[in-house]
């Protein structure tokens, strides 16, 4: 199964959350019980969101989530609480979705939503694929919080599309897409940033780690992408801790085709060159751990 739609605290956050085992045998009053419970808290923290309430939001989103919420709004040096609403996506429309399953293990849950989810925004080709919606949740000392979403389509899945589309959710008893049960740490609550930064990895063929200044980490396996750099850049030393290891080769694909490489950017004042490069590596081949010193104003 495919991933449509990143959710807005990825913007990473969902990434974040490891999954493990699978949920014990329950009751059906029980299972009753724990949806209407989750989603009372789901269309309370939908309605947060829908009308920039940041009293409720805070009283419905995991603690995990804020934190990661709000470095994520601190590190583009914007003021917090004040541009909590300004980038977020709007929340998942299930008005016209059907609960598949609901789920507990220890202290996390999800509801599982199939059909047609809508983000409010506008996708290629104009229609939304069906697929299924996890909403993710955290029980906290005064009780279930909404954490975060992720949206799989079932497109390139025609076993579990037919599955599904006949009411036919068996598969999703499968290890992968059970609850974590466990939260990780909560993240620092990072500084105020000198400099506004990016990092951009290219890591076909690899899992590669990075870790800028200590704290902002960024994971990417066998794929291409970018990321906010949390706490920012200084404008003097930036140290950046790199791990790269090689992925196993399918038949026939030769080490050739691996590739690995980063790029560190940081955010001007220039309309016409909002983002500045001011380091790249190069392509690595050897796999194996280093260090860089970037410097902010380079």
């Amino acid at each position: 199964m495919k991933a449509l739609y990143p959710t807005a605290a990825v913007f990473a956050l969902a990434a974040l959350l490891s999954v493990f085992g699978t949920t014990g045998a329950r009751s059906a009053e029980t299972d009753q019980a724990l949806s209407s419970t989750l989603r009372q808290v789901y269309f309370k923290w939908v309605k947060a969101m829908r009308e920039s309430d940041t009293d409720l939001w805070r009283k419905t989103t995991a603690r995990y989530r804020q934190y990661g919420i709000r470095n994520l709004v601190v590190s583009e040096k914007k003021k917090w609480p004040d541009a909590l609403f300004d980038t977020m996506l709007a929340p998942p429309d299930v008005s016209e979705m059907t609960l598949a399953r609901v789920m507990q293990k220890g202290v996390t849950a999800q509801l599982i939503y199939y059909g047609k989810a809508n983000f409010g925004v506008e996708i290629e080709g104009g229609e939304i694929p069906d697929g299924l919606l996890f909403l993710m949740f955290v029980k906290e000392k005064d009780g279930w919080k909404f954490n975060t979403s992720r949206f799989m389509s079932l497109a390139e899945a025609e076993e579990e599309s037919a599955q599904a589309a006949a009411g036919d959710f068996a598969f999703l008893d499968a290890p992968d897409l059970q609850p974590p049960g466990t939260v990780p740490p909560l993240p620092k609550l990072c500084p105020y940033p000198e400099l506004v930064g990016y990092v951009e990895i290219v890591s076909i063929g690899y899992r590669s780690s990075l870790k800028v200044n200590g704290h902002s980490n960024h994971t990417v396996i066998d794929n291409v992408q970018r990321g906010l750099i949390i706490g920012g850049l200084k404008e003097g030393v930036n140290p950046i801790d790199v791990e790269v290891r090689a992925l196993p080769t399918n038949p026939g694909v030769t080490d050739a085709k691996r590739h690995f490489e980063f790029s560190v950017y940081r955010k001007t004042a220039s309309p016409d060159e909002p983002l500045k490069r001011i380091y790249s590596s190069g392509a690595i081949k050897k796999p194996g751990r280093f260090k860089v010193i970037v410097r902010g104003g380079g």
